[in-house]
């Protein structure tokens, strides 16, 4: 990585780093919101059509994922362009958008969809539900002992964050390979053809090329989400996660 931003750095300058910047900040800050209002908002939803509490948080987090990925598409088509067409580059947000519709209609900016759902779809459901579900294990474990969950809040907050971080890498590798293979613009051959590809590049152990570099990167990002989204919700006047 290091190499390759010091490459960038000497053939296109400093600001090619922050080439899609724009679209980035607003697409993953709106599906961020979506993917985290939304699946509060559903869970007592799903409560009334299934009894089960870890099915309902399972059928929110899918619905969750959904509405996230389908918001991020066209950021993500926007971004790709900006970043690989020079037609594009140094085009804003609110430029290059219009240029995309014009030239490959409205519905191209959702080319991608099905790649992006099978990314956030799983790492939606493995984030949100094994956190909701590690959290109040561990608030059962603790109570056994005597301890107080306003005593240990945090320390489940932070524990089961980092557990729900490595399902979420886990699970949502094969999507994340079929996504990257998706915008590289290398195949026609649409969402099953990219899948036939990587599984003929390798078999099933090519989905998950670079699992263990993309647990370090992503892992403290995802256990950082996690912790600051229990704190949210305890300074609105919510329950930490789990401990009800």
């Amino acid at each position: 990585m290091q190499n390759a931003a010091l490459s960038i750095i000497k053939t296109e300058g400093p600001s090619a780093l922050l080439a899609g910047l724009a679209p980035t900040v607003l697409g993953y800050g709106i599906e961020g919101a979506m993917k985290f209002g939304v699946y509060e908002v559903m869970k007592p939803v799903m409560a009334q059509v299934v009894s089960d509490k870890a099915t309902a948080y399972i059928l929110a987090s899918i619905f969750a994922g959904a509405i996230a990925s389908i918001i991020l598409c066209p950021m993500e088509s926007a971004r790709i362009r900006v970043v690989t067409d020079k037609d594009y580059k140094g085009l804003s947000l609110v430029q290059c958008l219009p240029k995309l519709i014009s030239e490959d209609g409205f519905l191209n900016l959702f080319g991608g969809l099905w790649a992006m759902l099978s990314k956030q779809v799983p790492y939606t459901m493995a984030k949100q539900v094994s956190f909701d579900i590690v959290a109040t294990f561990l608030y059962g474990v603790f109570a056994t002992k005597g301890l107080a969950a306003i005593d240990i809040k945090w320390v489940v907050s932070v524990m089961a964050a980092f557990v729900a971080s490595l399902f979420a890498c886990i699970s949502s590798q094969p999507g994340d390979m079929i996504l990257t293979e998706t915008y590289k613009g290398r195949s026609n051959s649409g969402f099953f053809g990219v899948i036939g590809n990587i599984y003929k590049s390798g078999g099933v152990p090519a989905f998950f090329t670079g699992t263990g570099a993309r647990i370090v990167h992503v892992s403290s990002i995802i256990t950082s989400q996690l912790v600051v989204y229990d704190i949210v919700k305890q300074l609105l006047g919510l329950p930490a996660t789990g401990s009800h």
